[in-house]
């Protein structure tokens, strides 16, 4: 199995090697020159590489519980403007994605009506929000479309249905985008094969008019099959993408024409005993911080005897560089979570708790 630490070793041996036999040959001067030069050119400032993220605080005691008489399963969150969407993971009722106040958490209606009539959904898998244009795009991998929802719209009539669906026309199947322009994101999707749409993901771009769609940008050659599943976020602002990988202690930062910025190497990265742990769940670029929900321990938890998944208890913050700044420690299981940038808090979905909405506020990083 390749090993970023023995690769390291192996290229420092090859450089000893040479400078050894320059050095017979070398005033001792020149030598140390040539010293400093080689290393200072074995710099690599993309590889990031950080052993410890010991700068914790702990949250657990400050998470407000967000009461609602609209009851709903583990959903995914967003924001635009002053609403909270919530999409469901497994719908209960017949409807999909529930609006709330996101001052009040007052519930305002839901809409992305279940069926297999035009406009309505049959397996709804992520919403591609563009917050400029107050709209959401609900992703049907049942019909391999995308509907348009305008929020002016879902909140006047609670009955809507979308009359502008997208069609993709490729094979790949697009899970966690973010808008470049008017036609064009970014985002990383997955690829059928074998029966499971989850083996393979890859950086692809959407053009919105059309539902094409075609790979994209860089990929870290390190992370093939399974192991390339990540979670994505943009932000043009700070221009700049990442990607955060569940079954690798890595995240990559690129520039949006798709160039490699940094790789961002955990303390789980070489170390085979790790291998079945989950790191990432989620990502979010807010206030020139990246912050992304972290497990770095086994993805299985066992309750007496029955095996379920683990959730992330902790979320971590990186400077846009890659530098760590400090881990946001929760107590309880993440299953999503969104940043109210106007309040500057935190909301989440939990799996653990009585309550299972609940926020807090960003502490000092």
């Amino acid at each position: 199995m390749w090993n970023l630490q023995n690769i390291i070793v192996i290229i420092e041996m090859h450089n000893s090697r040479f400078l050894i036999a320059v050095m017979r040959y070398l005033p001792l001067a020149a030598a140390s020159l040539i010293l400093f030069s080689s290393s200072c050119g074995n710099n690599n400032k993309t590889e990031i590489i950080q052993k410890e993220r010991d700068r914790k605080v702990d949250v657990s005691d400050k998470i407000v519980n967000i009461e609602s008489d609209y009851i709903f399963g583990r959903c995914d969150l967003h924001i635009i403007d002053n609403i909270l969407i919530a999409e469901e993971s497994y719908p209960k009722e017949e409807k999909v994605n529930h609006l709330f106040d996101l001052n009040t958490f007052r519930y305002i209606t839901s809409t992305g009506v279940l069926g297999r009539g035009p406009g309505e959904i049959t397996m709804p898998s992520g919403i591609l929000v563009d917050r400029g244009k107050r709209v959401f795009w609900q992703l049907d991998v049942g019909k391999k479309v995308l509907h348009k929802f305008p929020l002016d719209s879902v909140l006047s009539d609670e009955m809507y249905l979308p009359g502008t669906s997208v069609t993709l026309v490729d094979t790949l199947l697009l899970v966690y985008y973010g808008f470049l322009n008017d036609s064009i994101a970014i985002g990383k999707a997955i690829e059928p094969f074998s029966g499971s749409p989850f083996v393979t993901m890859a950086m692809t771009k959407l053009n919105i008019n059309s539902g094409e769609i075609r790979r994209f940008g860089y990929e870290n050659p390190k992370v093939e099959g399974r192991l390339s599943n990540s979670c994505f976020a943009l932000s043009s602002a700070d221009g700049i993408y990442v990607n955060c990988y569940r079954y690798k202690d890595l995240m990559t930062v690129c520039d949006l024409k798709g160039n490699l910025k940094y790789n961002v190497y955990g303390p789980g990265w070489d170390d085979p005993e790790k291998d079945d742990n989950a790191y990432f769940e989620g990502a979010i670029i807010y206030d020139k911080k990246i912050f992304s929900a972290y497990h770095g321990s086994s993805r299985i938890v066992v309750d007496g005897n029955i095996q379920r998944g683990a959730g992330p208890k902790c979320i971590i913050v990186f400077g846009l560089d890659g530098s760590y700044k400090k881990t946001i420690e929760t107590g309880s299981e993440i299953w999503s979570f969104c940043i109210d940038e106007k309040n500057n808090r935190i909301i989440a979905y939990f799996n653990d708790r009585e309550e299972p909405l609940g926020y807090f506020d960003i502490p000092e990083l």
